[in-house]
């Protein structure tokens, strides 16, 4: 069973992966996350990108590194990354939205990771929670 900040974390991280798939045009079936020590998510974007349209991209989240479109992996490449969204670890889905466009149209590339959370302010679990679906978790 989930502690409660672990369940706040992936009812957050559910209700913002939905967010941003819903942005990009992302069937939730298409879409996949996980909890635990590094929370993370994918997205199979069904567009193509004009500077790699032979290539199925994806759309990679990280806790640590935030959102970067990449070319999906081949019998013998790990995926490769087209650019990073940079600006934070939970952007807003239309700031994701406005990236993948961007990318998608060839007028972006390459970028940083989005930088660390501050040891100070709203950790991860109180930026995804008020993305957080389904039932509620409790409140102390």
């Amino acid at each position: 069973m989930l502690d409660h900040d672990a369940s706040r974390e992936a009812f957050g991280l559910a209700g913002y992966v939905r967010a941003v798939a819903a942005a990009v045009a992302v069937p939730w079936s298409d879409a996949a996350w996980e909890v635990g020590d590094h929370p993370a998510a994918y997205l199979a974007l069904p567009a193509r990108c004009v500077d790699h349209p032979g290539r199925d991209l994806i759309l990679i989240w990280s806790s640590r590194r935030g959102w970067k479109l990449c070319m999906e992996s081949t019998l013998h490449d790990p995926p490769a990354v087209v650019a990073r969204l940079g600006t934070q670890v939970v952007p807003a889905p239309a700031e994701v939205e406005s990236f993948v466009g961007e990318v998608l149209a060839g007028r972006r590339k390459g970028g940083r990771s989005a930088p660390s959370l501050p040891k100070e302010g709203p950790g991860l679990t109180e930026l995804l929670s008020g993305y957080a679906v389904g039932r509620e978790a409790p409140r102390l």
